[in-house]
């Protein structure tokens, strides 16, 4: 185990003048030092699924985009917006719509890589940030897992509850070279699905 002391002293001499030793105080503020960590920790954290917010997510979708330009690899942006949660949380209420939320986020966890990242924007809406991509089929592999995997029923508070998610997909580079626009396309594209029926996911095109 680590421990984390506060010391204050000052030295002890003897009749020659030679430091013989110190003498002061310590104190344990191991509880200090872990709650500071803690708060770190949660200030780039949804505070409902510890997923990353929006704020880690940016940070990393800009090193990541760096990291594409450098290396000549594909990045993809997945919006992800589950489909009629409003009326689970309004009819069963916040509580086991918190508790549905956090199950989608570690059902969604277990379909992307590790090195990969989830983030929750904030509601329902969740954002994925796929990288060192070869090709948009990769893409694609990841969100038919996530639509599979999400429409399968949650047993939540003596509940059977189902849902489903509308996902859209915007690659860097062929659909755009900045940060912004990606995330602005991915919204785009995972609005088009909805309008083809949720439960789906879109690729972003220019007709959008």
């Amino acid at each position: 185990q680590i421990r984390w002391i506060l010391a204050h002293a000052v030295g002890v001499f003897d009749a020659q003048g030679q430091l013989v030793g110190q003498r002061g105080t310590c104190r344990n503020i191991t509880d200090r030092k872990e709650a500071h960590v803690r708060m770190s920790y949660l200030a780039t954290r949804d505070a409902l699924t510890e997923l990353p917010n929006r704020v880690l997510f940016n940070d990393r979708l800009h090193q990541g985009l760096v990291a594409a330009r450098r290396g000549g690899e594909g990045v993809a942006v997945m919006f992800i917006d589950l489909d009629r949660f409003k009326i689970i949380n309004d009819t069963l209420g916040h509580q086991i719509g918190d508790l549905l939320l956090k199950e989608v986020a570690t059902r969604m966890l277990a379909c992307i890589r590790k090195g990969d990242t989830l983030a929750r924007l904030g509601g329902d809406e969740f954002v994925a940030l796929l990288e060192g991509l070869q090709q948009a089929e990769d893409a694609a592999q990841v969100a038919e897992k996530i639509v599979r995997t999400l429409s399968r029923p949650y047993e939540i508070g003596g509940h059977t509850l189902r849902t489903s998610c509308s996902i859209g997909i915007a690659g860097f580079p062929d659909d755009a070279s900045d940060a912004r626009s990606l995330m602005q396309n991915a919204d785009t594209a995972m609005y088009h699905a909805k309008e083809r029926g949720r439960n789906n996911y879109q690729f972003f095109s220019n007709e959008m």
